[in-house]
Order: C-alpha cells, then structure tokens, then sequence
C-alpha cells in the first residue's frame, strides 16, 4: 500500500476541510442553541438546518465539487475515487450539522433517474434495514420474481432509517432461491405503501416501506450479490470515515479544554488520568485511520475490500463513541450540555454503532473465516 497521497487527493482532503470550518462549524452556533428558555414536557422536537440554509450550503459544495462524489462528472457528480470519498466525509464528520454529501451509489450511473437524482429533483434513500444486523443479505425477507415486462416483489414490510424519498433502493431475494438482487423503485410504484413515518431521535427519522405485490419494469434491476455487497461497503466505508472526523473533533476540543481548564490549582491536561485518556484515544483513532483508508485504497485498486471495509466500520465507530465519551467526561457538566456539539456525537456514533453489521455480528463472521483459514 502507498501512503502518500495524490495531489488530487490532498486538494480534495483540503477543499473539504476548508469547507466544513468556513460554512459549516461557523454555524454550529445559531444551530445548537435552544430557542426556548425552558424545554416543554414530553420529548424535544426534532433538530434540523433551515431550508434556506441548507439550499445555499448544497449550492457552494456543488460549486467546490464536494457533491454527489461516486456519481461520474458526466452524470453531475464529483466522480472521485475511494480514498478521496473517505478524506471528505471525514471532514464532513467534524460538525454536528446534519449537512454532508448524499450517499449516491455510482452504479445509478446510466440508469434513467441519474439525471433528476444528481440535479436535485428527485432524492433517494436506502432502505437497507435488513442487513443492519450482519451486514450480509442472508436475512432479506423481501422477495421477488420475474414476471412479463419486469419484477414482481412482495409481500414484506422493510423499515427506513431516514426520511422517505421519490425513490427507494432496496436489496431483495429471488424466490426459491438465496440469490440477492438490487432494485431501484420509485415511491409511486404500485403496490408500494410509506408508512408511519415518524421520529426515532431527535436527529433520525423512522419509517416503513410495505410491498404488496409491487411490479415494476425491468430496468429497475440494478444488479445482483456484488451489486448489493458494493452499497454495504460503500456505506460502511462512509460511516467508518464520519467516525474518523467525529473522534478527531472530539479529541482536538478534549486537549483544547483540558488546557485551559484549571482545577484546584492545576491545568487538567497536567493530570495523569486525564492524559491516559487522550493518549489512548490518539492511538485508536490513528489505527482506525489506517484501516479505514487501506479498505478505500483497495477498492481504489480493483482489490477484495469488503471485509475490510466491514472491520474499518466496526473499530472506527465505536472509537467515535469513545471519543464523545472522552471529551463529555473532560468537560464535565458541560460536556452534555445541548450547545455542545458531544452530546450530538455520542447519540450519533452510538446508532452508527448499529448499522450495516452490528460488532457483535462482524466479530463472529471474522472468527469463521479465520478458522476456515481464509
């Protein structure tokens, strides 16, 4: 493996780093604070940017080529590699904005949604609920057949992590079989009902998908088991990259404080326990780094990366976890105080702790291939 990155790879790595300190953190602020003196009873209502704000932010990072990054240039999109996708979501895991470039897999490239997917029109969402647990297809519950002029897919009810959308990308299994196929269906397809839509936190939205014999034409297949497998290591990869710049943040405000706060005497970073703490921090995060950026120059190179990927994901998301830990520890009270961005940290890396394989779950398939020997 090459350690050294591209010149592209680094313009990338600091246009996107320059943009999360100018536009993004610089509004963590107006975001964070509470508008009410006082909470009412019963949970908080649902954080999230103003529309307006968020349209100019989308508008700049389309202008700094920082949107839509697997898509290729002649489909609208940045259409960079791996392990330039990997610097930027990093960087975009620094704020607490729930603001950063969509997850739009590069093989909708060609197909008839691209265009009015990359110019905003129509958004996607990934309903991939299913393979939270193992992050393998092996627990699909969705079905489908092929029939005259398409598929025909149901009848299975699959839950959305996330706003609904105009469309839905959903991993199925062909009947009688354990084959997994990928499909791109729209929200108006017939037989498909978006159901009980709600909210799970104050950041995350719930909903659930129903199939009820839902036909849709051929081309709505986008592929098969690499197909499926690709978008779980693509999205592990993102979480995984996310967690670097969560743990960063977290770390680089930890050793700000622990500077300049001064308890009885004495700076905290004077203290053992609390450099222990950083230190171990430090090496964790550094070692995640590696993983995740050597599963990203694998799949840069044409080279087997979705094992990879799996692991980066699991170490580099609860390290995430740890640091929001860390760094609400080291402020004290105020570490769980709303304007703070760590309470927010900690709340996210813990569901990114559960999605696309749960560590539990990724442990276990790593034992069996090790003692098969492969």
């Amino acid at each position: 493996m090459d350690f050294q990155l591209t010149e592209e790879e680094r313009l990338i790595r600091d246009t996107a780093a320059q943009f999360v300190r100018r536009e993004l953190i610089s509004r963590e602020g107006d975001y964070l604070r509470q508008r009410q003196p006082f909470l009412p009873p019963g949970d908080p209502p649902r954080r999230d940017l103003d529309r307006e704000v968020r349209a100019g932010l989308e508008a700049l990072a389309r202008r700094a080529g920082l949107w839509l990054l697997e898509l290729p240039e002649a489909e609208g999109g940045a259409g960079i590699g791996a392990v330039a996708r990997a610097l930027v979501y990093r960087e975009f895991g620094r704020t607490i904005l729930p603001f950063e470039p969509p997850a739009l897999p590069g093989l909708l490239a060609g197909s008839r949604h691209a265009g009015d997917l990359a110019s905003g029109k129509r958004s996607l969402a990934l309903a991939f609920a299913e393979l939270h647990r193992t992050g393998a297809p092996d627990e699909v519950s969705l079905r489908f057949r092929e029939v005259a002029g398409g598929y025909r897919l149901g009848n299975a009810t699959v839950e959305l992590y996330g706003p609904p959308a105009d469309l839905f990308l959903f991993p199925a299994r062909e009947a009688g079989t354990r084959l997994p196929a990928l499909f791109l269906v729209p929200r108006d397809a017939p037989g498909l009902e978006v159901e009980e839509e709600g909210d799970l936190t104050t950041d995350t939205v719930i909903a659930r998908v129903t199939f009820r014999d839902c036909t849709v034409p051929g081309d709505c297949r986008l592929g098969y088991e690499y197909e499926v497998a690709s978008v779980v290591a693509a999205e592990q990869l993102r979480i995984a990259a996310r967690c670097l710049g969560i743990g960063a943040r977290c770390l680089n405000d930890a050793i700000e404080h622990a500077r300049n706060r001064v308890t009885f005497g004495r700076p905290l970073a004077a203290r053992q326990a609390i450099q222990w703490m950083l230190a171990d921090l430090s090496v964790q995060l550094r070692a995640c780094t590696w993983l995740t950026l050597e599963a990203a120059w694998r799949a840069d190179r044409g080279a087997p990366y979705f094992e990879a990927a799996a692991l980066a994901k699991k170490r580099a998301a609860r390290t995430a976890f740890e640091a929001a830990d860390v760094a609400i520890q080291i402020h004290g009270g105020y570490g769980v105080c709303k304007e703070l961005p760590f309470e927010g940290f900690y709340r996210e890396a813990r569901m990114l702790r559960l999605l696309y394989g749960r560590e539990a779950e990724l442990d276990r398939a790593a034992g069996e291939r090790f003692l098969k020997g492969e």
